[in-house]
Formats: structure tokens, sequence, C-alpha cells
């Protein structure tokens, strides 16, 4: 087990340079499997989590070379029945192995998609590629996933998705599998986010015909087959707010880039007014923050709404601040379960849970009442999913005195180079394996 150790009461003061999106590399990279061409994808960010689909994508019989932020892929020489348990439950995004696989392969077996300790749902993608004619089963345990695509070829839907949660990772399921389906797949509700755009920008690349790419409705005319690109992912927003949130906790000047403002403007809107002055610089952000910042109350919702994945590190601001904020989560059940490692920290928050459905799984949504306290002070705390390990990382900065943030290995699922990034800005912060920690102990 690796751990981040924090040293709080530093000012963070400088830029950082953004690495490509961890969520729009994760769809892309699976979409590559769709033609047996070769492609080139740029700015790929070197994460655990990508370097985990790369291996899924190499059990599937294709080449893959990643070197410099540079991803090459060939998958002419598709072969597999079976994707390896172990790689499948340690992200989520390898439920994209489905829709990339499919039409390619013609059925295969895999586990239950594993990642964060948060619940997802599964279903939303079984259910929309059987109205595609793929034939989905799953077994009594609930754990193994068998698809197949009768005919070799699934075909046009309409598909309406739930207008409560426009789920990302299904519409870029969805995209993938229609992208050689035959005939007309439509997309109602369709997730809008950055990601979900870049991907189809990729299949577009590599010759797919899809039209309405951040809207709600989007329409795929299936191809008889796709063609190798060179491509460029999207800088990750995620990261860029994390930055902006240390930021400010510290009450310094960061700024962050490149990056599109528009992508940003519920927490820019948020930050504001929070109390922290917010420049936008072009294709650059910039947060300078000298006073205590103001309670706010924020909801997360689909894109274009406030972000889930920026909530736990915005929960760490709020935490300082003066006031009361309510926080409500309405994307993820146990997106919160973060907030009782801050109470460690003495940070004031109270979770209201939802009552649990028949089967015990929560409903959401959740809400957090956090009572700003004046100082934070260093805890040992752990790192349950990789925005709370990013949370307890901001929150640390901040603190009074040491915070150890264990099972850090979460962070570095989703961000490049963090302890490097935020040492660049005048953190005191490193990264113990469990060896050095050992090591420490008997000294």
């Amino acid at each position: 087990m690796k751990r981040i150790c924090v040293e709080g009461g530093w000012v963070l003061k400088g830029e950082v340079k953004l690495s490509g999106s961890k969520n729009a590399a994760l769809a892309i990279l699976p979409a590559a499997l769709l033609c047996s061409g070769e492609c080139v994808i740029h700015n790929v960010p070197d994460i655990a989590d990508i370097r985990v689909m790369l291996e899924l994508m190499r059990s599937a019989g294709a080449k893959c070379q990643f070197d410099g932020g540079t991803v090459v892929v060939n998958a002419s020489d598709l072969s597999v029945t079976e994707l390896p348990e172990d790689l499948v439950r340690n992200i989520r995004a390898s439920i994209y192995m489905l829709g990339g696989l499919l039409s390619r392969t013609g059925g295969f077996r895999m586990a239950r998609p594993g990642g964060c300790n948060l619940n997802r749902r599964v279903n939303f993608h079984i259910d929309a590629l059987t109205r595609m004619g793929a034939i989905m089963e799953v077994d009594s345990t609930g754990d193994w996933v068998y698809a197949f695509c009768k005919d070799g070829r699934l075909h046009g839907a309409e598909i309406e998705l739930d207008p409560r949660w426009r789920s990302v990772g299904t519409t870029v399921n969805i995209m993938l599998a229609a992208s050689l389906a035959d005939g007309v797949t439509v997309i109602r509700n369709a997730a809008r986010e950055p990601e979900v755009v870049n991907c189809a920008r990729f299949l577009k690349a590599m010759g797919a015909m899809i039209k309405g790419e951040g809207t709600s409705t989007i329409v795929i005319e299936g191809v008889n087959q796709l063609r190798g690109c060179e491509f460029h992912v999207i800088n990750d927003r995620i990261e860029a707010g994390t930055f902006l949130l240390a930021g400010a906790i510290t009450g310094g000047r960061v700024e962050v880039g490149p990056i599109n403002s528009e992508w940003l403007a519920p927490v820019i809107e948020k930050l504001s007014q929070a109390g922290v002055k917010v420049e936008v610089k072009g294709d650059w952000l910039q947060v300078e923050c000298d006073r205590r910042p103001c309670g706010v109350s924020l909801t997360t919702e689909p894109y274009p709404g406030f972000p889930t994945d920026l909530q736990p590190p915005f929960v760490s601001l709020l935490s300082i601040a003066e006031g009361k904020s309510v926080v409500t989560e309405t994307i993820h059940e146990g997106r919160l379960r973060y907030c009782s490692e801050l109470r460690r920290m003495g940070a004031q928050i109270e979770v209201s849970e939802p009552d649990v459905s028949h089967n015990g799984e929560l409903r959401l949504p959740s809400v957090a009442i956090v009572e700003g306290v004046e100082a934070l002070y260093g805890a040992e705390v752990y790192a349950c999913d990789l925005r709370a390990g990013a949370a307890l990382t901001v929150a640390g900065l901040a603190a009074y005195g040491e915070t150890v943030i264990q099972n850090a290995e979460a962070i570095e699922r989703g961000y490049e180079r963090f302890v490097e990034k935020l040492d660049s800005l005048g953190a005191k912060v490193k990264m113990l394996c469990e060896v050095e920690v050992s090591s420490q102990v008997r000294q």
C-alpha cells in the first residue's frame, strides 16, 4: 500500500500544465478496437487505469504501444473468449470492452467491472446492447456477463436513457457498438460531457457516421468498417478543478491550462460565490484567494451541471468556509463516504443518506451539511476511492500538521504526476510506498 504524506500550511503558487483526460482516454482506447488499421492517440495520461485498459486490449489480441503520452493501437488480429478477471474487476471502464469487441469478435465472457467503491449501473449497458440485438446473459451470481452478437452484427435501435442519469458510460458504449451496427441508432437523453464528445469525434475520425454529439440526441448510422486515424485526447477538466481548489484552500494563486473554461462553468460559478477570485486567461484559468471562503450550496448533476467528480475536493474547501453549506449528491451512491475521513481532520459534516431499497442499495440523493470550521488538523485517513483521495489531499494542504492518506494507489488511478505537480506549486507532499513506510517505522 502507498501513502501520501502532506505537511499543511503552505500557500500554493504557480501553474500546472494539465494532462490528458482520464475519462476521455478510457473511452477512446477501446474504441480503437473497432478498426483493423493503426490508430495513433496522443495526450494519453500515464495513470494506473490507462495501463490496465491497455492490458485488457492486449489480452483481446490488440497490439498496443505506450510511450511519451502517445498510444499506438493495431487491432487487426483480435481473438478473445474471456477477458482476464483481475483486469476487468480493476477498473469500471472495462465495461467499454463490450461495445468495442462485440462487433469485431462475435462474443466473449467477462466479469462484472470493478473500479471505485461506488454503486454503478451495469444494467444500463446490458439493456442498451440487448436492444441492439446482443445476447447478454448474466450468471446466477451476477458476477459474470456472457455477451454474444448473433449473426455477427448488431442492429440499430432507438434507445432512451434515464433522464435522471444521462449515463456517460452507457452513451459511450452505445456509440461504440452502433458505429459498426446494421442501420441507424438513436440515443435519447444522451450524456453531453466533453469526454463523450471527444470519443464521438475520435469515432468520426475513423469514419463513423455520428451526428448530435454534445446534445441530448445522438444519431449513429452504422458503417461496414472503420479505418485507422491519428487523434488528440482533450485535457482533463477534473484535474483542472482539483488544482484550482488546491490553490483556493491554501489561500494561494494557481493557474491551470490549457482548458476550455466552459467545461468548468458551474465550478467557476460556485468558487466565485464562495469569494474565490477566478480569472479566465484565454485557455488558462487562475484562482486567487486571500481570505476565508464563504459557504455555498451545490447539487451535482450531469453535464453541464456541477460535476460529481469535483464534489469531494469542493467539500474540502467548504469544510473551512465561513457558514453552512448544503451539498446534494445525485449521481453516485456512496460518493459521500469520504466525509467520515474529513471529520477525522476536524471537519463538521453531517451526512444524510436516503432509505435503503429492498435489495439493500442506497437510493439517491445523498446530502452533506457542512458547518465550516476555522481550521483542519492533520490525521491519518483512508482514500476509499479516487476522488476521495484527491479531496483528502486537498484538505491536508490546508490542515495544521501532517496528514497521511492511506491507499494512495487510488489517487494514481486518475491523476498523472499528482505529487510532482503539487510539489511544483510549493506544497510539502511526498509519496511513500510500503517498503519506504516500513523502513521509516524501523528507524
